[in-house]
């Protein structure tokens, strides 16, 4: 019966043991991860709507004007453009123009100012038309010639009698201009600059024509001449740029300043 027993007790603690290394096995073994079976694919991200390619992206006038813009042919050479220029005509682009060009362009127009402010002509009865195309290279070059023949004639202190001349002329043009503004002239600025400036050509032409013969009778004829044909070329321009009843006192000044000068060409000996 001890036999019996023992071989019971051995056959029940082997079955404990096995049962017990199954259960220390599956502890140990690693838990099996769960797989899909399919995965679905990744989707595209969507792209934007895109705009039809008939659709205008800029307004009709812009799209013209860019298509003339483009179809305009390059023209060479100076080309006018809208708007006044420094001399009241039209502005050029003169980034490309000869030197000779240029040159030649002032002097024409020097010349067409000087014969529509000192010479007869149809302009002077309407002087509103005339020096529309005004510019100050003639009036200065009138003034730096009279200061230089002048000048040029005196028997002492010639640097003086320039500096004279040319601060008498220049301030009193600038003077004269501010006294038509005042007095409510319609005249621009710098148009009565030229103005006054070209009327002095013929005081310039009596100064060189002094050079030639110093005798005092001469002289005063040729300057009263000179002073006549000034005071005439000056007047139509200030009278009519002032009310009619303070002309008086827009063309006192202007008389004034060419008998001042018409006494500096008889005095320089």
């Amino acid at each position: 019966m001890s036999g019996m027993n023992n071989i019971d007790h051995n056959t029940s603690s082997q079955s404990d043991i096995d049962e017990i290394e199954s259960l220390f096995h599956i502890s140990v073994q690693p838990a099996a991860l769960e797989v899909p079976r399919s995965v679905p694919p990744a989707r595209k991200p969507s792209s934007p709507p895109r705009i039809p390619v008939s659709a205008p992206l800029l307004p009709p006038s812009f799209v013209s004007s860019s298509n003339q813009a483009f179809s305009t042919p390059v023209q060479s050479g100076p080309t006018p453009s809208t708007g006044a220029g420094f001399g009241g005509g039209p502005q050029y682009n003169t980034l490309t123009e000869p030197v000779r060009e240029t040159l030649k362009r002032d002097l024409l127009r020097v010349a067409t100012n000087l014969k529509d402010v000192v010479l007869p002509n149809p302009y002077r009865e309407d002087p509103g038309k005339a020096l529309r195309d005004w510019d100050l290279w003639g009036p200065f070059f009138f003034i730096i010639f009279l200061a230089l023949t002048l000048s040029y004639s005196a028997t002492e202190n010639k640097s003086k009698v320039f500096a004279v001349v040319f601060a008498t002329l220049s301030a009193g043009a600038i003077v004269l201009t501010l006294n038509v503004q005042l007095l409510g002239g319609s005249i621009i600025f710098f148009q009565s600059l030229s103005v006054l400036g070209y009327c002095l050509f013929p005081l310039d032409v009596s100064a060189l024509v002094c050079q030639v013969n110093n005798t005092k009778l001469f002289r005063s004829l040729v300057v009263l001449v000179a002073l006549a044909w000034s005071s005439w070329a000056a007047y139509p321009f200030v009278s009519t740029a002032v009310p009619s009843s303070r002309k008086a006192l827009a063309v006192y000044p202007v008389l004034l300043l060419y008998i001042t000068v018409g006494f500096l060409v008889l005095a320089n000996d």
